[in-house]
């Protein structure tokens, strides 16, 4: 058997036994692991590489190796466009710290998604979004300035921008437009996302409008995979 393929088995073998392992429950080290299998540490370590690439388990430099639960995130015409109601449908804690909001001028595609005029100043929101206490999103939001006079005053950590604009300005927000990708964050984003590491993520683009009324929100939301479960749910049109 060729060590590719020992390390491959190794991590299959622990693939079902971390299904009985509870969420956040440290696995077994490169040092336990190669006296288990009787495998050298790097071929121990390839093991665990192996393993978080599945999205099983997530490693700590310095601390060890911990089992990883993700956690569904739905998108759906059911779910509102809201990371922290998704979050919550889920089961989860999530959690948000304002990172800047301020008034500026918009720029062509913003325009272009919003249907705003040239020269419309806009709220630019920037948020760190959590899931059990682990970073698992970054967003940007904009949002015509009219008539949200003061969103910068609303707005601060833990708090959710969706309810600040049912309850203080009465707009029910709803998905009117929505894409998905895989991208590399730029590095600025990285740095609050993952601490650093640019590996590809989930890039959700999504154009919210007031129910009935105009476009108040293109947002670009950085989601990360080994923490979300990313879902979407498509039904068909009742006739």
């Amino acid at each position: 058997m060729t060590s590719s393929q020992r390390y491959l088995e190794m991590a299959d073998i622990l693939e079902a036994e971390l299904a009985h392992v509870p969420v956040g429950a440290q696995v077994p080290s490169e040092h336990v692991l190669a006296d288990r299998f009787h495998v050298s540490r790097p071929a121990a370590r390839a093991a665990l590489q192996e393993l978080e690439r599945r999205l099983l388990v997530r490693r700590v430099q310095g601390v060890g190796t911990f089992r990883r639960g993700r956690v569904e995130y739905v998108i759906s015409a059911h779910v509102p466009p809201s990371f922290s109601e998704t979050v919550r449908l889920a089961g989860a804690e999530p959690g948000a710290r304002l990172v800047s909001c301020g008034a500026r001028r918009a720029v062509e595609q913003e325009r272009s998604r919003l249907g705003l005029s040239a020269g419309a100043a806009v709220w630019s929101v920037e948020r760190v979004f959590s899931v059990n206490g682990e970073v698992a999103a970054y967003a940007t939001s904009v949002l015509p300035r009219r008539p949200l006079l003061n969103l910068d005053r609303e707005l601060g950590d833990e708090v959710s921008l969706h309810k600040v604009l049912r309850r203080r300005y009465g707009l029910n927000v709803v998905r009117a437009r929505y894409r998905i990708s895989l991208d590399v964050p730029p590095q600025g984003i990285a740095e609050h996302l993952t601490g650093g590491s640019r590996g590809p993520v989930w890039l959700a683009e999504s154009v919210n409008r007031a129910t009935g009324g105009p476009y108040v929100e293109y947002a670009r939301t950085y989601l990360r995979p080994d923490v979300l479960d990313v879902t979407f749910e498509i039904e068909e049109e009742t006739p």
